[in-house]
């Protein structure tokens, strides 16, 4: 096997796992300092009524019991702690012996996130697109929970998996961008205050940003030349996302306090900028749009089920 090859694939899977530890030490940190957004679910009456009834007189005894907000802080601490040390153990995967403990613990993790995806999914009047911006943070966790063996898959079984969950965060990050649904505020507060525009400009500015992420996530499944630039550009872009959080609310004198209440949506949103990177590592280790001795695919979605080899067969 190429020595570079080997080099290049070792690269990418650090870096899936190095996101994994990220998001779920951001996670952590959100749910420990900050709380969950499970309260959007557990406070639902229409949804959890007929629960309540089996436990409860009445949805209202219910909900003036106050030993149910203790429980829903205990749940929330129990979970970041549970993160915490699922985020150590990513970082470290292949030093853990204990297959069951790593997989354990990442599950229960996976579990979680799903949950919060879930609640959050509620929070945002049951829009999923919110929750597909989700897709990148979920993508190294769903990877070391659903196999076994994550460095024995295949090469274009792995370029093709991020590049979905590239195309599921980017996507909806462009549509809200452009404005085909609201744009968010924050959106338009951060753009107007890191590059002090004007507010019409601002929207000008983040409709072609939108467009590009569009765009860009469309023509990433198609073989052409241009593929590495724009995962570059998703990297590019990806930590700009990601630092715009804390630099926004930074504030010199109070730098402790700023970092505390912003860093945390930094560093979970880092693989937003890493996981373009992982695919480009795995795109250069065997020319995967196109094989030696066969013709181009105008989409290259094909998903072959991990064969459980390191690479593909060079055709």
């Amino acid at each position: 096997m190429d020595t570079n090859f080997t080099l290049l694939q070792k690269q990418s899977i650090k870096i899936i796992l190095i996101s994994c530890a990220l998001v779920l030490f951001g996670r952590f940190y959100q749910f420990y300092f900050f709380g969950s957004p499970y309260r959007a679910f557990l406070w639902d009456e229409s949804l959890l009524t007929p629960i309540v009834l089996y436990f409860y007189d009445s949805w209202n005894a219910y909900a003036t019991d106050p030993t149910i907000n203790y429980r829903i802080e205990l749940l929330t601490k129990i979970v970041a702690v549970i993160f915490l040390i699922t985020s150590f153990i990513a970082l470290f995967w292949f030093k853990v012996s204990s297959m069951i403990i790593k997989k354990s613990l990442i599950w229960i993790s996976f579990v979680f996130l799903i949950f919060m995806a879930l609640s959050m999914f509620k929070e945002k009047n049951y829009s999923w697109l919110p929750v597909f911006e989700l897709s990148i943070q979920l993508s190294p966790i769903v990877l070391l929970a659903f196999w076994k063996n994550i460095e024995k898959l295949s090469i274009s079984f792995l370029t093709n998996f991020l590049k979905i969950a590239i195309a599921l965060t980017f996507i909806p990050h462009g549509l809200f961008a452009m404005g085909i649904l609201p744009v968010p505020g924050h959106f338009i507060d951060m753009t107007i205050s890191i590059l002090k525009i004007s507010e019409d400009e601002a929207r000008i500015f983040l409709w072609v940003v939108g467009f590009i992420d569009v765009l860009g996530s469309i023509l990433i499944f198609i073989p052409h030349r241009m593929v590495k630039f724009i995962l570059y550009y998703f990297a590019f872009w990806g930590f700009v996302t990601a630092f715009a959080r804390v630099y926004v609310g930074f504030i010199p004198e109070l730098a402790g306090m700023t970092l505390h209440n912003s860093l945390f949506l930094t560093i979970y949103r880092l693989p937003h900028g890493l996981i373009p990177l992982a695919t480009l590592y795995l795109i250069r280790t065997n020319k995967l749009t196109v094989t030696k001795n066969e013709k181009p695919k105008l989409f290259n979605f094909g998903f072959r089920f991990p064969s459980g080899k390191h690479t593909e067969s060079r055709q």
